[in-house]
C-alpha cells in the first residue's frame, strides 16, 4: 500500500513557493488544494486505513508523544484525511488527556474540548466528527504538548496547505507545543506555496518517514 501512495505522489504537479506576488501565491494554493484533494480522495478506503495505521505507529513512537500528558488531535473524517481514531484511543488507554477541536463557522474559530472516549464524538453539520459540547468540557489547548495537524499538502520544511479558511494557522500561531502534520506520502511536496501568516510545523509524518523540520540546518 505505501508504495502505491508514493507512486501516486508523482501525479501532483510541482508548485513553486518562491512567487512574490500574493495573488499568484493564492492561485497556486488553490490549484494545489484541488490536485491534492483529488489524489487523497482517490485512495481506496482500505488503503487509507492501512496507511493511517502506519502513520499512527510512527506518531506513537515519537518521544514527544510518549512524554505528553496532554495531546491535541483532530478527528480524521473529512475527504479521506489521515484517520486518527486509533491514535486517540491509544492515547486515552495510556492515560493521556486528549483535546479535540470543534469548528465554529461564524465567526471562524476552533473550540477545544477534552474527550474521555470516542463515544463523546458526534457528527457535525459540516460532515466532521467533533466533541459533543453537551458531554465534554471545554479545555485550554495551551495545555497540550503535542498537536496533530491535518492538511491537504505538506513539504519537508514544515510548510502546510489546508482548506484555506485559516483555522489552524490562527490556532497554532504562538502555541507552545510540538506540532505534527499527518499526511499520506502522496500529500508531500518538495515545496508548497506559503504566505507570511502560514505557520511552520515541527514535524511531518507520513507512512514512509518522519520528517523532523527542527533538525534542518538554519
Amino acid at each position: 500500500m505505501p508504495g502505491a501512495a508514493a507512486r501516486a505522489s508523482h501525479a501532483l504537479p510541482a508548485v513553486s513557493a518562491s512567487t512574490p506576488d500574493a495573488g499568484a501565491i493564492r492561485e497556486a494554493k488553490a490549484a494545489l488544494r484541488e490536485e491534492a484533494l483529488a489524489a487523497r480522495i482517490a485512495l481506496d478506503p482500505e488503503a487509507r486505513r492501512v496507511l493511517s495505521l502506519a502513520i499512527a505507529e510512527r506518531v506513537a513512537r515519537l518521544p514527544e508523544f510518549r512524554a505528553a500528558a496532554v495531546v491535541h488531535a483532530y478527528v480524521g473524517a473529512r475527504d479521506g484525511e489521515v484517520e486518527t481514531r486509533d491514535l486517540i484511543a491509544r492515547a486515552l488507554r495510556a492515560g493521556r488527556r486528549v483535546i479535540c477541536t470543534r469548528v465554529v463557522r461564524h465567526p471562524r474559530a476552533l473550540e477545544h474540548y477534552e474527550i474521555t472516549g470516542l463515544d463523546e464524538l458526534a457528527p457535525s453539520a459540516g460532515g466532521l466528527w467533533e466533541p459533543d459540547p453537551a458531554r465534554c468540557r471545554r479545555a485550554d489547548p495551551a495545555e497540550a504538548r503535542v498537536v496533530l495537524v491535518p492538511g491537504l499538502a505538506f513539504d519537508r520544511a514544515g510548510g502546510r496547505v489546508g482548506y484555506g479558511a485559516g483555522y489552524y494557522d490562527r490556532f497554532l500561531a504562538g502555541l507552545r507545543a510540538t506540532t505534527v502534520g499527518l499526511a499520506y506520502s502522496l500529500q508531500l511536496r518538495d515545496a508548497v506555496p506559503r504566505e507570511p501568516h502560514d505557520v511552520t510545523l515541527d514535524l511531518v509524518i507520513t507512512e514512509l518517514e518522519t520528517i523532523d523540520v527542527r533538525a534542518r540546518p538554519a
